[in-house]
């Protein structure tokens, strides 16, 4: 027994020898730091279920699991966001949203570019305009969800019809606080943040995008140092801040607005800005509604039409995020919609595709939310109507000269948008 003993104990010796030299890690104070900063990360990414366990809107197993994914998008998007695209000494472009991580009736319409600035720095912006509807560069002190609203404003704003291009479309733009002595200039500030580029394009088959690039002109040449351990420390802290942050301002939006202000398959006047919204575009006019249907029925909302450089509808489900608008045609714009001989726009919002060429589909979806857009207008719309009638008068609610198109004809253009949001990403 002795001998069994003084082997048993000669194996855990040995066993212990090994775990020490190939798997024990002694902590620093520095690194206990570290590893306290991801065990907080991790603990407020569980708590953040309360937001989809609580939102006003989850009423079933299907809008829960819609719920859930939303806030992993989030957090993906994020995360990547501030450990990857957040540095204004060597910015890059991100682009979101996009078309899997969507947010607050971002625009399908929208091929959104972003990068990070500081206001004491030098940047060189290019790109191309020529087969966009509008470009709109802005320069915001924050952003939605990591600064408080009250601290969000636009410090500076260019359209692509104040630049100056060449004749493929092609523009070079300094982003500085201090002007240039000729050439295409915005404004930065000591609190400029981020930069959002807005490339509208309503013809979704024209293929070709330009070159776009940006460049930090006060570090060109040099190298990034390593990160620093008390940057990560933020980079992840504001990942699940920014995340859940978000996620409780358009809560507080759906419940001012679908909740308080507004009946269900009703929609708000027009107006320009967006209060609830800081980093709203400022160059359009915008409406807000709710839909709630039943299978059979049908809500059509009727609007003018307006000398508008664009126009779009669009539908979200109750999380505000843009429905799949590349597998079912939840958005239109001026150059998809028809407008009828009355000089009148009309849309059809339902479950069932009836076959209009304005049909609005709701992928699925009984409850969610509509907006509207006009951008660059003479004058903006005053008003927007809405009815909610049987799917089965349609026709008697529609004027003559309405626009039909067969299931054939619905699958193509079905195609059509898959393969245009397919080269856009």
């Amino acid at each position: 027994m002795k001998i069994l003993a003084i082997g048993l104990a000669a194996v855990l010796a040995a066993i212990a020898a090994l775990y020490l030299a190939f798997w024990h890690q002694p902590q620093s104070e520095a690194q206990m730091s570290m590893n306290a900063a991801w065990n907080e990360f991790a603990a407020e990414i569980g708590e953040m279920g309360a937001l989809v366990e609580n939102a006003p809107f989850n009423d079933d197993e299907q809008s829960a699991a819609e719920g859930y994914r939303h806030m992993a998008r989030f957090l993906a998007t994020f995360l990547a966001s501030q450990t990857d695209y957040r540095d204004p000494d060597y910015p890059q472009f991100t682009r979101f949203p996009n078309s899997v991580a969507r947010i607050g009736w971002d625009n399908p319409d929208n091929p959104y570019l972003s990068f990070h600035v500081r206001g004491d720095h030098v940047y060189r912006l290019r790109g191309n305009i020529a087969n966009f509807d509008l470009v709109t560069i802005n320069v915001y002190s924050g952003m939605l969800g990591l600064t408080p609203v009250a601290d969000i404003r636009t410090i500076s704003s260019l359209a692509s019809d104040d630049l100056e291009v060449d004749e493929h479309g092609d523009f070079v733009l300094t982003l500085s606080e201090a002007a240039p002595s000729a050439g295409n200039w915005l404004a930065l500030a000591p609190d400029a943040f981020i930069v959002v580029v807005r490339r509208v394009v309503s013809d979704w088959q024209k293929k070709e995008t330009g070159v776009w690039e940006v460049l930090n002109l006060t570090t060109l040449g040099t190298g990034a140092p390593r990160v620093a351990p008390q940057s990560v420390k933020h980079m992840i802290k504001d990942a699940a801040h920014q995340a859940r942050r978000l996620r409780e301002m358009l809560t507080l939006v759906h419940r001012l607005d679908f909740q308080l202000k507004l009946d269900a398959n009703e929609i708000s006047v027009p107006e320009t800005g967006d209060p609830e919204l800081p980093m709203a575009d400022p160059f359009q006019a915008t409406s807000r509604g709710a839909f709630k249907l039943e299978g059979g029925e049908a809500l059509i909302v009727e609007a003018p039409v307006p000398n508008c450089v664009y126009t779009n509808i669009q539908l979200a489900n109750p999380w505000m995020e843009s429905l799949d608008y590349a597998s079912h045609q939840s958005s239109l714009n001026h150059h998809t919609a028809q407008v009828n001989a009355d000089g009148l726009v009309r849309y059809v919002v339902s479950l069932e595709d009836p076959g209009v060429q304005n049909w609005l589909d709701t992928a699925g979806h009984r409850e969610g939310s509509l907006f509207m857009r006009w951008t660059r207008c003479e004058a903006y719309p005053e008003a927007v109507s809405t009815k909610l009638i049987k799917l089965e008068t349609l026709r008697e609610h529609l004027p003559a000269d309405t626009n039909f198109v067969s299931p054939s004809e619905r699958k193509r253009i079905i195609g059509e948008r898959q393969a245009a949001i397919s080269r856009r990403f």
